[in-house]
């Protein structure tokens, strides 16, 4: 998957963890191991983290006032 993204009037009926788990599922019939994401939007990188992703790794002030951070899971 290139991008996830749910309209803000859809946001918090589980749309996204429904999308990335469908996404995982398919990575996993395909013989994926895991996968990683990156995000600048702090609400999407709880998202993730409540999906079971971990951080690796984060620059601050990667678009201007905003951090990138990298996130991870193994399945």
């Amino acid at each position: 998957m290139e991008m996830l993204f749910v309209p803000e009037h859809r946001r918090g009926q589980g749309l996204a963890g429904a999308l990335l788990q469908r996404a995982e599922d398919e990575a996993k019939a395909r013989g994926c191991k895991g996968a990683y994401i990156d995000t600048i939007n702090p609400d999407a990188r709880r998202a993730y983290e409540r999906q079971g992703y971990k951080t690796f790794g984060s620059i601050d002030n990667f678009t201007g006032d905003y951090a990138i951070t990298w996130l991870m899971k193994r399945f």
